[in-house]
This record gives structure tokens, C-alpha cells and sequence, in this order.
């Protein structure tokens, strides 16, 4: 009903509605009579992102896609409006919809391939190239990336402490402070970027890439960016060489951060305890698998000695 009425401010009437897939948000295709698929996008009861993202998400993909890259497509409401709020009767709170146009093809992570991945770096790398175009501060509505804890959900990783100690509060400390040092000695000129670079947001259609889901863009450096993508890669088979072949097609584009291990490590670390604490905001099905499995990752970067420590970033092009 709550997706229904959404269609209805935009004026829609759906032939079908399908439901695909929750997160954070719950996403249906929708089919009309009269005009193409697209994907109602429909936001939980929880805030973590900006007042205005949605505004500025919409106005960076219509100059994206004004300037030829594939990414996806937000389509205003009658009134101009790229987001309604809508309630339903058995929903608690009013949700913020927008729709999107359907992008057809499957996701990059039911398709990884080394070329593949390769074109999603110089998609991202060309996405990169777009936001440092942007003005010198960021847009209204972008949250601006020189914390850990960036969206704005409570911290709540000392709840752990009684199973894990001071290890994770600890972590929070260490990467602030790498992230820290990268604003007080900032590689460039910070610029708005997307956020959650993950092959769940590239869709593949034969060889054609569309990169998707701009909901969590951010101001700021290049290496954040990528620390996210390399963080995303880590979940599947032979990760080293799947960021080898995401940097080779980033540098047909564009120049690689400056190689600094450590720093690339502490900002994936970062991702980590970002993800982490939005998890525990939520209370998701599954939470007790994944805060073992980061808690992990993240007790073994503080203990680089641990036989669980992930290897940090030293993929090199030749």
C-alpha cells in the first residue's frame, strides 16, 4: 500500500509491483502501462543520511548522466519534487520514497570477473574525475567524510565491550585518527564521491556498466572511495587480484592515490566500524553473524601479528 501510494503522487498507476530487495531501504520494480519499468525506492524509519541528500543525490546523477556516464536515473515527482513522504496505515512513521529508472542486467557481485571489475575501477575513476569538478565546499545535504562515525546514527560499539574488551573503541580512536591526518594533509581538494562503491551498486547488462544506489555520497577524498571499494572486494574469492584489476581500469582514467599502507588500511578499518555501528543502530536479522565476522577483521588490523590480519592495501600496477 505505502509503495502504491507513493506511484500515486507521482501520478503513476502500476501494472504490477514486485518487491526485489531490503538493506537499508526496501526497493520494488514497478511496471505502467504507459511508461518504462523503474524502482521505487522506499527509506526506513531511521535517518542517517543528511537533510537534502536526496536532492543533492538527484542533482549530481543528472549532471553525471548529462555528461554521458551511466548511472542511474531520479525521476522528479509532477510537482519537481525528488522525494515524497508518504504513509500507510500498519506503517509507524511516514517513509521517504524516490524513484529511479529501472537499470536492466544483474549485479557486478553475481558476475565478478578480473574485467569486469576492471571497468568498474574506470567507471569509478571517471565518476572521481566528474565530483572534482565541484565547487570548493560541499553541497547541501552531503555529509562530509572527516569522521569514522560520518552518518548520523548514535555510536554504539562500546555496547560490545563486554564480549570484545576496548578493542573496538580503541579501533574507533585509531582510525579517527587517520582520517584525521588525511584532512590535515589532504592529497586534493575534497569532492563529492559516492559513497558505497561495491559490486551490489554496479549492474552489468552484457558489457555495458551502470553504476547505481548515489544515496550515501560524501565529501571527500579519492582514497576514501577507494578504501570502500577495497573493503567490498575483500568479501569475495582472490580479493588481491580483483583490486589489482579495480586499479588498473581506475588509473585508464585517472591517477591512484599515493600508496601509503597503513593509511589505506586504517581507512578500510574505518569502513569496518562505520558498518558495524549502523548494524547495531538497526538491528537487522543476521547481526550476530556479521558483528563476529567485522569485530574479526577489526581486532586483527589493531594485531597485525593475528593469523586473521587482513593484508593492507599493496596492489601495484606494472
Amino acid at each position: 500500500m505505502l509503495a502504491l501510494g507513493a506511484l500515486r503522487r507521482h501520478e503513476r498507476e502500476a501494472r504490477r509491483c514486485s518487491f526485489v530487495a531490503q538493506s537499508f531501504n526496501t526497493i520494488f520494480r514497478i511496471e505502467t502501462e504507459a511508461a518504462a519499468a523503474c524502482a521505487l525506492r522506499v527509506g526506513p524509519a531511521e535517518r542517517i543520511h543528511a537533510e537534502g541528500s536526496e536532492t543533492a543525490e538527484a542533482a549530481w546523477l543528472t549532471a553525471l548522466r548529462r555528461d554521458g556516464l551511466a548511472v542511474a536515473e531520479m525521476i522528479p515527482a509532477p510537482d519537481g519534487s525528488v522525494v515524497v513522504e508518504v504513509a500507510s496505515p500498519g506503517v509507524p512513521e511516514p517513509r521517504s520514497c524516490v524513484l529511479l529508472g529501472w537499470v536492466r542486467g544483474r549485479p557486478l557481485s553475481e558476475r565478478m570477473s578480473a574485467e569486469s571489475v576492471r571497468r568498474a575501477g574506470r567507471l569509478a575513476a571517471l565518476v572521481h574525475e566528474h565530483g572534482a569538478t565541484d565547487g570548493p565546499a560541499a553541497p547541501p545535504g552531503v555529509l562530509v567524510a572527516d569522521r569514522v562515525l560520518h552518518w548520523r546514527a548514535p555510536p554504539r560499539l562500546a555496547e560490545l565491550s563486554s564480549t570484545y574488551g576496548a578493542v573496538l573503541t580503541d579501533a574507533l580512536e585509531r582510525a579517527q585518527q587517520t582520517i584525521d591526518e588525511l584532512w590535515r594533509h589532504p592529497p586534493h581538494p575534497p569532492h563529492l564521491l559516492h559513497g558505497d562503491l561495491s559490486p551490489d551498486n554496479v549492474v552489468v547488462a552484457r558489457h555495458e556498466l551502470t553504476l547505481v544506489d548515489f544515496q550515501d555520497l560524501i565529501w571527500g577524498f579519492d582514497v576514501q572511495d577507494l578504501a570502500i571499494a577495497a573493503k567490498a572486494l575483500h568479501r569475495y574469492d582472490e580479493p588481491t587480484a580483483l583490486l589489482e584489476a579495480f586499479r588498473l581500469g581506475y588509473e585508464d582514467v585517472r591517477r591512484w592515490p599515493d600508496d601509503d599502507p597503513d593509511t589505506f588500511a586504517g581507512l578500510v578499518a574505518a569502513r569496518r566500524l562505520h558498518q558495524l555501528n549502523l548494524g547495531l543502530h538497526l538491528r537487522r536479522p543476521g547481526l550476530e553473524g556479521f558483528v563476529a565476522r567485522q569485530a574479526a577483521l577489526i581486532t586483527a588490523w589493531m594485531d597485525p601479528s593475528s593469523p586473521q590480519a587482513p593484508s593492507p592495501q599493496t596492489v601495484r600496477s606494472t
